[in-house]
């Protein structure tokens, strides 16, 4: 089986991870929240997302990640003052031992990753333009859904997992006044059978993602990748 197959998918869980702003102040903070079960139904883990915003634009997330009895299993960390579809980010898995995102080092990107006691893998982003890091695609895609509409999106995802970007193909599966339905899978033809392909769901006029289906950025305790649906929630409903 392909390595791809294997890929860590934070950037989904998505992830994942939504382009509401606050616009009622210079400075603001958002929060939403996700629930992540597994296909019987039981709570794996929660999701809290906390958005930083100034004058209406994104500037920073932490995503926490906790298990049904409060324990922090890992955060997502992101900056997007310098790009909102390219931000810098560090993602931690504090029960595998795992680190692993994108930063800024002598004015060009580093891709990299950490498994444990190993030493740190690390290479240099090839290009930036038409490139998403870990939150970045969403924001960008919840901004155009019309595009989804009309044809099939490619995006550049980061991958620390193969420490490089790859091509993903983003199709509508279904729309209607209120919401759309997409999935997301490797362009290339033949991965793209090894991969596992994700289902998102969003609320068109709310510019919200509503639920996601597919393979957790979070393993289980036993180190094995979890197939999770979350639904998240928003303040006010």
């Amino acid at each position: 089986m392909s390595p791809i197959a294997q890929f860590p998918l934070h950037w989904i869980v998505l992830y994942l991870l939504l382009g509401v702003f606050s616009k009622a102040s210079p400075v603001g903070e958002y929060r939403y929240w996700g629930e992540a079960k597994d296909q019987m139904g039981t709570l794996l883990y929660t999701e809290s997302h906390l958005v930083t915003t100034v004058e209406g634009r994104t500037q920073g997330s932490l995503t926490e990640y906790r298990g049904p009895d409060g324990t922090l299993l890992a955060t997502l960390r992101s900056d997007y003052s310098r790009s909102l579809e390219l931000p810098t980010y560090v993602f931690e898995d504090f029960q595998q031992k795992h680190l692993e995102g994108l930063r800024l080092q002598d004015g060009a990107y580093v891709v990299f990753r950490k498994d444990g006691s190993t030493a740190e893998k690390s290479a240099l982003l090839a290009g930036e333009s038409g490139v998403f890091s870990s939150q970045g695609w969403h924001y960008y895609l919840v901004n155009n859904l019309e595009l989804l509409e009309k044809d099939s999106i490619t995006l550049n995802l980061v991958l620390p997992s193969e420490l490089r970007a790859f091509p993903f193909v983003l199709r509508k599966l279904s729309s209607d006044e209120s919401r759309i339905k997409a999935e997301l899978r490797l362009e290339h033809w033949l991965f793209r059978y090894f991969a596992p392909k994700m289902r998102l769901e969003y609320d068109k006029r709310n510019q919200r993602l509503l639920e996601f289906q597919g393979l957790s950025n979070l393993l289980n305790k036993d180190g094995e990748r979890q197939f999770v649906t979350i639904v998240y929630s928003y303040p006010g409903g």
